[in-house]
């Protein structure tokens, strides 16, 4: 009837397509922002546990540390804690003498799709260091033996563990050995720079 209001069922098809365009375009640059999202939670993951290792070496006067170790295919970390003075090293875990605090564990497990590694493109190094990190470089940069260790006077390891989706978004987690400070750094691709 006229002046009832209401839609049309061609006024509704069309505005249900119109809909499905929009939610069609959309849906890219949705799934690109929940991979950003997971890269910056694990970054943040992995500074945490950097930082929890820290005050459990200071607070137990202990070396600790976090070791990755390349198996399966992929970087698996465990934390440990020496039991025999020398440091955190291969052989005592091997041997026992430095016990196995938690882990192993990866990435992929914690966070769907990221893992540790760097873009399917060549990118700079992180500031201050200079030079291009090509797709597959070693995205664990801490000497080695891949063993972050947290001395009892708050030092640590330097290095830098690389977090990615391996395609669109890489972040950083640098830790400054003499200060024992962690800064998380991440790649813009717009701009080819790192950001912080």
């Amino acid at each position: 009837m006229p002046g009832e209001g209401g839609f049309s069922l061609a006024e509704a098809v069309l505005a249900l397509a119109l809909l499905g365009l929009l939610l069609l375009v959309s849906l890219p640059a949705l799934a690109s922002g929940l991979s950003r999202g997971r890269v910056a939670m694990a970054a943040r993951e992995m500074a945490g546990e950097m930082a929890r290792l820290r005050s459990d070496a200071i607070a137990s006067r202990r070396r600790v540390a976090m070791r990755l170790a390349w198996s399966g295919g992929r970087y698996m970390y465990a934390f440990y804690a020496d039991g025999d003075g020398d440091g955190v090293r291969s052989d005592d875990i091997a041997a026992g003498r430095d016990p196995l605090l938690l882990g192993p564990r990866n990435l992929p497990s914690r966070h769907e799709g990221i893992d540790f590694g760097l873009l399917d493109a060549a990118i700079p190094e992180v500031p201050p260091a200079r030079g291009v990190l090509a797709p597959q470089s070693d995205p664990v940069r801490f000497g080695a033996s891949d063993t972050i260790t947290f001395t009892p006077w708050g030092t640590s390891s330097t290095g830098t563990l690389y977090v990615s989706d391996g395609k669109e978004s890489v972040q950083a987690v640098v830790l400054y050995g003499r200060t024992g400070r962690i800064r998380i750094w991440r790649f813009d691709r717009a701009l080819w720079r790192w950001t912080r």
